[in-house]
């Protein structure tokens, strides 16, 4: 009887959050404000548990709203017949040369993240990418190694995304250019290792014809346009990436600001015409995800009119897109809890202040050890560095290594998020495709040992020269 993986992920992360709790029973609670504090044992009860999941909807609410917006986006595609269109296109294109196709996804996912900080927010691109994947007669693995590999290398070689590591900037008082070459190599190899790896698993797990067990979209006409839905995507795209780049931190362009700034000042008879039209704005550059939820409710409504959709089948389109979507938005933010305990019970230091302290000043080793375990308990990088990032400064005194501490983090960052299940933008893909956590890491465990020691041999090499 086949096995049935479809709760398999929650179960993991699950566990994962029991182990935190029953960690704060064990563990005595540590926290730095320029001095040591222990606070003694701050035990989780039920209630705790309860309350932390209640707030989850209060502060990251937007999460399960976007991916649940992006699901009735391409519920509503579903009902063009241009969108399966657009799909056999990109197979018929890409037909002998499929390699092709994944390694200029894995490149441009990658190169986005490694600028923009975007890792969720490329959900949006998810279905379309994955469909035509599995289209092309690759499996559920090679479609997540593709676009989760890809990005998770992108936060590894996070360049200019200021976002993403302004707390370990403003912490260790460094510029978004600091060892950006560093941070290049790290992408660029990191890039080259995931390619590999995924070609080989590619060719060897490929099938002449799709994959079964996937609900692919079916036309009724053949003739129909896909332009539409191609011109829709690209506008969305060039919209997350114009303002997800940190403009003014890390180019000092200001033009988007003073644009919004001018626009909102424009006045006719002294009546701000356009701040009242169009309300409060976000200049490109600050926008956060919630407005790239707006941005995709729009295009939902623009494809629907191109793709001459009914108002009803819109309606039920979007209700169905929506409800495929429900297991990865709560799956994916149930994961954030483990945020409240860190928070609230903070062990975090406990752990790792032993593990810093094993060797006589800075030691690449055990500075990576002690981000990877505060990345596994914190899910995002600004949370995992805001825990014990005050108490490393205070800790080494020596600056001129700072810029490495920083890359070490963010590094480390990206290589936890590729297989721990805490990480937000793997439980999403693995729940989107209903694939088991365990089958994953047997697929990965290869290129997570290639990563481990490249990345080990480009911090050690970095202290030596």
């Amino acid at each position: 009887m086949k096995k049935n993986n479809k709760n398999s992920i929650f179960k993991v992360v699950l566990v994962v959050v029991l182990l935190a709790a029953i960690l704060t029973w064990i563990l005595p609670s540590t926290s730095f404000n320029g001095t040591i504090s222990n606070n003694g044992r701050i035990q989780i009860g039920f209630a705790d548990l309860f309350n932390y999941l209640t707030a989850i909807v209060s502060y990251f609410g937007y999460i399960p709203l976007y991916i649940l917006a992006v699901g009735g986006f391409y519920g509503v595609l579903y009902q063009t017949n241009g969108y399966r269109n657009l799909l056999d296109k990109i197979v018929k294109t890409y037909k002998g040369n499929e390699w092709i196709f994944l390694t200029i996804v894995m490149i441009v996912f990658a190169v986005i993240t490694s600028v923009t900080g975007l890792s969720i927010g490329l959900f949006v691109l998810f279905p379309l990418v994955i469909t035509a994947i599995l289209l092309m007669g690759y499996s559920k693995i090679t479609a997540l190694l593709t676009t989760v590999g890809s990005i998770c290398v992108g936060l590894m070689g996070t360049t200019y995304s200021v976002s993403s590591i302004e707390v370990l900037n403003s912490y260790l008082e460094l510029s978004p250019s600091s060892e950006l070459l560093t941070k290049l190599i790290i992408l660029g190899v990191g890039l080259i290792l995931l390619i590999v790896n995924t070609l080989l698993y590619a060719k060897k797990h490929k099938i002449d014809g799709p994959r079964k067990g996937f609900l692919y979209p079916e036309t009724t006409n053949p003739r129909a346009k896909s332009w539409p839905i191609v011109l829709v995507l690209d506008v969305v795209l060039v919209l997350m990436i114009l303002s997800h780049i940190s403009w003014a931190n890390a180019f000092e362009i200001t033009f988007f600001d003073d644009f919004l700034k001018s626009m909102n000042k424009f006045t006719i008879g002294e009546f701000p015409i356009f701040a009242k039209l169009f309300g409060k704005l976000t200049s490109f550059g600050n926008w956060q995800m919630t407005d790239l939820i707006n941005v995709v409710l729009v295009s939902t409504v623009f494809v629907g009119l191109l793709g001459k959709v009914k108002f009803n089948d819109m309606l039920n389109g979007f209700g169905a897109g929506a409800k495929r979507a429900l297991r990865p938005a709560f799956v994916t933010t149930f994961v954030y809890v483990l945020i409240f305990i860190s928070a609230y019970h903070p062990y975090i230091l406990t752990i790792t202040k032993p593990i810093l302290s094993l060797t006589e000043g800075f030691n690449v080793v055990t500075m990576s050890a002690a981000a990877f375990i505060s990345h596994f308990f914190n899910v995002e990088l600004f949370y995992s560095a805001s825990s014990i990032i005050a108490y490393i400064v205070a800790t080494f005194k020596d600056t001129t290594i700072y810029g490495l501490i920083a890359v070490i983090w963010q590094a480390t960052y990206g290589f936890a998020m590729l297989f721990v299940p805490t990480s937000a933008v793997l439980i999403m893909g693995l729940s989107y495709l209903n694939v088991s956590y365990w089958k994953w890491l047997k697929a990965i465990w290869k290129l997570v040992l290639e990563l481990l020691v490249v990345l080990l041999a480009i911090f050690l090499i970095i202290v030596l020269i």
